[in-house]
């Protein structure tokens, strides 16, 4: 005992250098939580506003712009304050076939379609002078894409916010900015070729000032990295031309609007300069209640900050536009190089977990099966020996340590490193060994003890973090990454599956030892206590914001606590439950919309949809990428075969009992409640499949969580691996 204290000792001494002292160092200033974004102090104050839009502008090529770059510290020419600053998420996608469709998506409010198919050739904006007093316009082709808006799963509506300025006065100028100021029918009433006299004569003013993206043959020739260069040098002389004719009264928002088509999404140069004042406050970084995340904002939250601006902020959430304006968020490096390179990191750090996300994901299904597969074959055939026991216990208590430290090695700080990737793969690969470590140290026997602590470590961790805004979250492979712009805080898909399989087996493992002792009805209710914080947790709009998750949370816990409690599981029974599920989740959901628009999730803001009658669109969307989870290849296909063994073997007693192997037969009599949590855990797949656009890949990352989990089961169930 005395060696087991000191170990452990030891372990928590490493675990807190490796990641308490670099947390405390300064973990999370761009690209940390920013939970009071819903109420913040709007980056843009009423008044004029310009909105100076660009396409392929980017934080870490600002050496090219030098006034841009300049703007950051020096603030305007007409002596405006150093710019607030955030990198701005991108449309993806379809929506990013063309560099016209940062422009569809300011018109729309949202993603809009700018091209047919993926190879489809892309059309740049024009416009149509029209008659009378000269300042009417019409974009060209308009009625081409209203009709690419027709056959998209988005449902966009080109137009909404050009009728949502309604009577308010505004100018495009420029093709792209027409684009975004158009009405429905595609007329623009005050459109000027270029600045210059009668450009800045209304309170919102939209500019074009050009491209820095090359062409998919450009971008592969061997001259690129000089085209991007000098094409970004022109868009900073328009750039520094525009401001030295904007009014002095006026907020400028610099926003680049589309990514380089061909190449990994990044993060846009957004910035905002306000007018001259004696008492400027220091430089802040941008957010919006869309993300909550310091320093990161979108490109949708534009529309609403133009229309708050003019004063017709309503106009937003009844126009269908998102009412996200953006908001200050906290102090930024005073210096424009120390500003540059921690937006710059963000997209670093984001491509960076995308590729571990691939690897964790992509090959640790395939290993965490393989050491499986290979432990049960080797205990059927009687081939295990201690050694070999010894061996398989170590690997999947690796594996299985490997999500959570995932998010643990976010307090490294790997970004910072000047490898961000091999320091990642060296956190993760530390924090992992500790934390298997850690729970090697809980005894063999009984056989929940070693499943249920490595469990409870994650479901404690990852309860820590979504109290504490999904700090970990911002960093970890399986977290949500903002350059991709699906999720920017709460917990994504992964981080639920991770999250709801650890709470059922620490659960599974609790009352498996309460009930040992004959106190099935405390058994039950540490069940319903453990699935109660996991839902809060999960689902709250403060917390883990997944609409989601309670469907299949709720009937996995009462599968589990029915078992615990010693009762009979019912078909009836589980269905009043999942009805109970969403029932709860649309409670919470209309709970948050009754709030102000400003301060909604997006659980709120899909009630919103659904008041509307936009929510429909939405749905086939997320409906489309579900379905098309079914092609994501092998990964998938097995999942499905293991999702239907496992419904055979566990939910049909009959057949499943002639079919269970030896392994599952020795682990369920050491380990009653296994087969209960076996079953809670395919609820959570199933359901989560059917109910999240991620689709069948919920069940894939279940199984990647549940499976070395289940195989230290049945390693401690027997002397000899009982496979």
């Amino acid at each position: 005992m005395r060696r087991r204290s000191a170990a452990a000792a030891t372990m928590l001494l490493v675990l807190a250098v490796i990641l308490v002292v670099p947390g405390l160092a300064g973990f999370g200033a761009a690209g940390g939580s920013a939970p009071g974004a819903g109420v913040g102090e709007r980056a843009v104050p009423d008044g004029p506003v310009v909105l100076v839009g660009t396409t392929g502008v980017r934080w870490d090529g600002l050496t090219a712009a030098p006034f841009l770059a300049g703007l950051l510290e020096e603030g305007g020419p007409d002596g405006r304050a150093a710019a607030d600053a955030a990198g701005l998420a991108l449309t993806t996608g379809a929506a990013a076939r063309c560099p016209v469709g940062g422009w569809l998506a300011l018109s729309a409010g949202g993603l809009a379609e700018s091209a047919a198919s993926p190879g489809a050739e892309c059309r740049d904006p024009a416009v149509v002078p029209g008659h009378g007093t000269g300042q009417e316009a019409a974009v060209a082709g308009w009625t081409g894409w209203q009709a690419l808006q027709r056959d998209s799963a988005y449902g966009a509506r080109l137009g909404r916010l050009g009728e949502a300025l309604g009577g308010v006065c505004s100018t495009a100028v420029g093709a792209g900015a027409a684009v975004a100021l158009a009405r429905a029918d595609g007329s623009v009433g005050r459109y000027r070729d270029d600045v210059g006299p009668g450009a800045f004569d209304c309170p919102v003013t939209v500019v074009d000032a050009g491209s820095a993206l090359l062409t998919r043959a450009e971008a592969e020739g061997p001259d690129a990295a000089g085209l991007r260069e000098e094409r970004l040098t022109d868009v900073d002389d328009r750039i520094r031309r525009v401001l030295e004719n904007v009014p002095r009264d006026a907020t400028v928002v610099l926003a680049d609007l589309a990514n380089q088509r061909g190449r990994p999404p990044e993060l846009g140069v957004g910035m905002v300069l306000r007018p001259a004042a004696a008492d400027a406050p220091p430089p802040r970084y941008l957010t919006s209640s869309a993300t909550r995340t310091t320093a990161v904002a979108r490109a949708a939250d534009l529309p609403a900050t133009l229309l708050a601006a003019a004063g017709a902020a309503g106009a937003a959430g009844a126009g269908g536009i998102e009412d996200t304006p953006l908001v200050l968020g906290g102090d930024r490096p005073e210096t424009g190089p120390g500003t540059i390179d921690a937006l710059a990191d963000l997209t670093d750090r984001d491509l960076a977990r995308r590729a571990a996300y691939a690897a964790l994901v992509g090959g640790g299904f395939w290993v965490v099966l393989a050491v499986a597969g290979l432990c049960w074959w080797a205990g059927a055939r009687g081939r295990a020996t201690r050694r070999a026991r010894t061996v398989a216990a170590g690997a999947a208590l690796f594996l299985g340590a490997l999500p959570v430290a995932g998010f643990l090695a976010s307090l490294t700080g790997w970004w910072r490193f000047a490898l961000p990737g091999v320091a990642l793969g060296a956190a993760v690969t530390v924090v992992a060994g500790l934390v298997a470590g850690l729970a090697a140290l809980a005894p063999a026997r009984p056989t929940w003890a070693r499943p249920g602590a490595l469990a409870g470590v994650t479901f404690a961790v990852l309860t820590v973090d979504g109290l504490a805004a999904t700090v970990l979250n911002r960093a970890a492979p399986l977290g949500a990454v903002p350059t991709y712009g699906a999720r920017f805080y709460g917990f994504g898909n992964p981080t639920f599956c991770v999250y709801a399989v650890a709470a059922v087996v620490f659960a599974a493992a609790v009352a498996q030892w309460l009930g040992s002792r004959g106190r099935n009805g405390l058994a039950a209710v540490v069940v319903a206590g453990v699935g109660l914080v996991t839902v809060v947790v999960d689902v709250l709009p403060a917390f883990g914001a997944d609409l989601g998750g309670g469907p299949a949370l709720v009937p996995a816990f009462a599968v589990l606590g029915i078992a615990a409690y010693g009762g009979r599981l019912r078909a009836r029974r589980v269905v009043a439950v999942t009805a109970a599920g969403a029932l709860l989740v649309a409670a919470v959901g209309v709970a948050d919309w009754l709030r102000p628009s400003a301060q909604r999730s997006h659980l709120g803001r899909f009630v919103a949809d659904v008041v509307d009658g936009g929510a429909w669109s939405l749905l086939a969307r997320k409906a489309a990428y579900a379905a098309r989870s079914v092609l994501a290849g092998p990964p998938v296909w097995v999942t499905v075969l293991v999702l239907l063994a496992v419904a055979l073997v566990v939910l049909i007693p009959g057949p499943g009992r002639r079919l269970e192997p030896a392994w599952a037969v020795a682990a369920r009599e050491a380990w009653p409640l296994l087969r209960p949590a076996v079953a809670a855990i395919w609820v959570i797949a199933v359901i989560g499949s059917l109910t999240n656009d991620f689709g069948l890949r919920i069940g894939m990352i279940c199984l990647l969580v549940a499976v070395p989990l289940v195989t230290l089961a049945a390693l401690g169930a027997s002397r000899t691996v009982q496979a």
